[in-house]
């Protein structure tokens, strides 16, 4: 495995490693509730702001096109200062955005605002998930949906507090306020960066060149964009869907989202577990296609009982995919790990809001059910693109 050539000897004693890695968890955590906690407002913000699904959808889609230029800037910022001092920065301006958004009041005004929240989001994305890496070169594929498994954890827990306080006519203002409040905190938790001596990234414009011109990659990164945007689909929508389409409160919407979230860190869980045993690309490609399979079972479905059941089942199959694909890569593809995530990051998140705004943009149009037709396309051309990512060598590709 490419993995083993890129261990680096860097001075860090294991007190220091379990404190970055529970500073790490933390992190992903509070980053799934600052984006889980739109969507189960969402009915709630778009009764106060007059807006409609396609809006709503936007509010989703918006920090995509900003995001993969935030991405691709933290590739140079997190070789220039360290992944350590990234992640800070991002959770207090994750912070601030969130605490500014809480004070809109008009939807032009949630509009702008919700791009300091992605500005924030985006720099976690970039370097949460190298610096892993970095601290488990020896078990990727593991350590990489262990790290995941926390943020279905964090949206499930986000969303159900959420969704209850919402119930109980807690504003939704005050909830922006007090995510912002608990990133704070974990801001205090991390060490110095100096405290903690990390591989460095190598930032080349050359490389980057190399990276992009490997057929491979682009495969990889397309099928990450439909990855994204099919856990998307279940994670954005979910919650509204509930609510209007069985004309329920937030906390049956929630209740909904809780499931699927549960159902993603059972199986990001498992796969931490399964890696070590079993063939990392076959777990994604089984788990692709149960999950293509299943998706379509979703229109027999006209009980709100009987959804949670079906939504925890379809996290199961989507759990792996965003993490496994990324670090599967990173196994295949000798390039610099830190700048491969980034950058199969940048397909995943505009995945995600792709999502998030065709589906509004049905949902206006045909009404939110019909708008789940998607899912199981997205799920379709992931296990397409991940087999003709296969044709372009089953040897390691090399950039030189």
């Amino acid at each position: 495995m490419f993995i083993e050539l890129y261990i680096i000897q860097f001075m860090i004693d294991d007190a220091m490693r379990t404190r970055i890695d529970r500073c790490a968890y933390a992190t992903m955590l509070i980053y799934a509730a600052s984006v889980n906690i739109l969507p189960i407002a969402l009915v709630r913000i778009s009764e106060e702001l007059s807006i409609n699904l396609t809006q709503a959808g936007v509010l989703g889609f918006i920090t995509s096109i900003e995001q993969f230029f935030v991405l691709i800037l933290s590739i140079f910022a997190a070789a220039r200062f360290g992944k350590i001092r990234i992640l800070r920065v991002a959770l207090l301006i994750m912070a601030v955005g969130l605490t500014a958004f809480a004070f809109s009041r008009s939807y032009i005004m949630a509009l702008s605002l919700i791009i300091i929240v992605g500005f924030g989001n985006a720099m976690i994305e970039a370097v949460i998930t190298p610096l892993v890496s970095d601290l488990h070169p020896q078990n990727v594929g593991g350590r990489m949906n262990l790290l995941h498994s926390f943020w279905p954890i964090g949206i499930c827990i986000g969303v159900l507090v959420f969704g209850e306080l919402l119930t109980r006519g807690v504003s939704w203002r005050a909830l922006f306020v007090g995510v912002a409040i608990i990133s704070v905190l974990i801001f205090m938790t991390y060490p110095g960066a100096r405290k903690a001596s990390l591989p460095p990234s190598r930032a080349d414009l050359g490389h980057l060149g190399e990276i992009l011109k490997l057929p491979r990659f682009w495969m990889f990164g397309v099928a990450m964009f439909f990855a994204g945007a099919a856990e998307f689909s279940f994670a954005y929508w979910a919650a509204s869907y509930i609510q209007i389409n069985f004309n329920t409160a937030p906390r049956a919407g929630a209740f909904g989202a809780a499931a699927f979230a549960l159902g993603m860190a059972v199986g990001r869980m498992s796969v931490a577990r399964l890696a070590k045993y079993w063939d990392l690309k076959m777990i994604i490609n089984v788990s692709a296609v149960c999950g293509f399979l299943f998706s379509l079972t979703f229109f027999l479905i006209n009980s709100p009982m009987v959804i949670y059941g079906y939504l925890f089942v379809v996290g199961l199959f989507i759990a792996c995919l965003w993490p496994s694909i990324q670090s599967y890569a990173a196994s295949v593809i000798a390039v610099d790990p830190t700048v491969l995530m980034v950058f199969l990051s940048c397909f995943g998140i505009p995945g995600t809001s792709a999502a998030a705004l065709a589906m509004g943009i049905i949902g206006d149009a045909a009404g939110l059910r019909t708008a789940y037709i998607v899912a199981p396309v997205f799920l379709f051309l992931v296990v397409i693109f991940l087999s003709l990512e296969g044709r372009f060598g089953v040897k390691r590709q090399k950039a030189e």
